[in-house]
C-alpha cells in the first residue's frame, strides 16, 4: 500500500528543509525560487495537508464557540445559518453554549472554554449587561471576539449590528405616509439599547413631519419575550388611549400584544396599526400578518464568523459593520382610520 505524502516527503522532493514547506503552507516569507519547486512538488506527489496538522502548527484548535442565551431562539437560527454556510469554507468546527440552558443565567461553560483556551474565538449573540464579565474575560486572555447585535455598549471586540436608529426613521415615515400620526412605542428593557436606538430612529422620523411622539405614549415591556408583550397589552386596555399605531420594539412583544388584541375585539389594523422590528419568518404565520423591520440575520452571521476568522489570523484589528435593515409590509398595518376611536378593552 502506497503510503500518504507528508511534509517531510515535500521536503525532500522539493530539496529544501521541513521547515521551509511549513512555513510555505502557513503561508510565510519563502524564497520564490523554493516557493516555485514546493507547489510543483505538492501538485506533482498529490499532497494535501490534514486541517488537524495545519492548526497544531499554527497553535490553534480548529474550533470556535459560538454563544447565545437560547440556541432555541428562532432569531438566532437563522443568525447560526449564516455563520454554518461561512464555517463550511474553513478548517474549523463550532461549539455552541446556551447560557440559559437550564433556565437561569450560567456562563460557567464559556468561562472554561477561555480559561483553557479550548476555541480559538468566540461568536456572542445579543450580549448584554450581564455578559460583561465574560467578554472582559476573553479579551484579557486575548481571545478574538465578535458580538452580534449587542444590547450594551461593549469595547475592544469586533461589533457586527443594525442601524436601528435608521429602521426607526423608516418606520416612522411609513407610517405618516398611511396618515397615523397619534403613534406609540413599546419597547424591551428599559436599558436595552436596541430599544432606545429604535425609538430615537422613530422619534426623529415623526420630527421630521412635525409630530411629537408623546412622552406618555412611550412604554417599557421589562424584557422582550412574547409573556411581556401579553402582559403590556392587558394593562394597555385597561386604559383609553386615542391610538392608532403602536411599533414594538420587536417581533415577540408585537405577537404576545396581538392576541390580547384579538381577545378584547380590537381589529388590526382597522382599530390599530402593529409594526414589530427583527423580520422572523413566524411573522407570516400571525393573523394578520405581522408588518416588520427585518434584520438579515444570515448575511450577519457570515460575516460575523468571517471576520472572527480575520481576527483570529491578524489579532488587534477591531471593526464595526452596521447592515440596514429592511421593511417588509404585511397585514398588521393600513391607513389610519379617518374617524379615532379610542382604544380600551371591549371584553364583556
Amino acid at each position: 500500500m502506497k503510503r500518504k505524502p507528508n511534509i517531510a516527503t515535500v521536503a525532500e522532493h522539493a530539496g529544501v528543509a521541513v521547515s521551509t514547506v511549513s512555513r510555505y503552507l502557513n503561508d510565510r516569507h519563502v524564497s520564490q525560487k523554493a516557493r516555485a519547486e514546493i507547489a510543483k512538488v505538492i501538485e506533482r506527489l498529490g499532497f494535501t495537508r490534514s486541517s488537524t496538522a495545519r492548526n497544531l502548527s499554527l497553535g490553534r484548535h480548529g474550533c470556535i464557540g459560538v454563544v447565545v442565551d437560547s440556541s432555541q431562539d428562532p432569531w438566532f437560527t437563522r443568525l447560526l445559518g449564516g455563520i454554518e454556510t461561512e464555517l463550511s469554507k474553513r478548517d474549523s468546527s463550532l461549539m455552541l453554549a446556551s447560557t440559559e440552558l437550564s433556565g437561569t443565567y450560567d456562563p460557567g461553560i464559556v468561562f472554561e472554554w477561555i480559561r483553557e483556551r479550548r476555541v480559538d474565538g468566540l461568536i456572542i449573540a445579543k450580549s448584554q449587561r450581564r455578559d460583561r464579565p465574560l467578554i472582559r474575560r476573553a479579551v484579557d486572555a486575548q481571545i478574538p471576539a465578535v458580538l452580534v447585535a449587542p444590547d450594551e455598549a461593549f469595547h475592544g471586540v469586533q461589533l457586527v449590528r443594525c442601524d436601528n436608529r435608521g429602521a426607526g426613521v423608516v418606520v416612522a415615515n411609513y407610517l405618516v405616509q398611511l396618515g397615523h400620526t397619534r403613534i406609540a412605542f413599546a419597547g424591551g428593557p428599559r436599558h436595552s439599547i436596541d430599544s432606545k436606538h429604535r425609538l430615537e430612529g422613530l422619534r426623529k422620523g415623526l420630527q421630521k413631519h412635525r409630530i411629537s411622539l408623546d412622552p406618555t405614549w412611550v412604554f417599557s415591556c421589562g424584557s422582550y419575550e412574547a409573556a411581556a408583550g401579553d402582559a403590556f397589552a392587558r394593562q394597555f386596555f385597561e386604559a383609553t388611549l386615542n391610538l392608532t399605531a403602536i411599533v414594538f420594539a420587536n417581533d415577540a412583544l408585537a405577537s404576545g400584544f396581538m392576541r390580547v388584541a384579538h381577545q378584547r375585539k380590537t381589529r388590526i389594523p382597522e382599530d390599530l396599526s402593529i409594526v414589530g422590528f427583527d423580520g422572523l419568518p413566524e411573522d407570516d404565520l400571525l393573523w394578520p400578518a405581522l408588518t416588520s423591520v427585518a434584520q438579515p440575520m444570515l448575511e450577519m452571521g457570515s460575516a460575523a464568523c468571517r471576520w472572527l476568522f480575520e481576527a483570529i489570523d491578524s489579532p488587534g484589528r477591531l471593526q464595526t459593520i452596521e447592515f440596514p435593515m429592511l421593511l417588509t409590509v404585511r397585514e398588521s398595518t393600513a391607513a389610519a382610520p379617518v374617524r379615532v376611536r379610542a382604544i380600551a378593552s371591549s371584553a364583556s
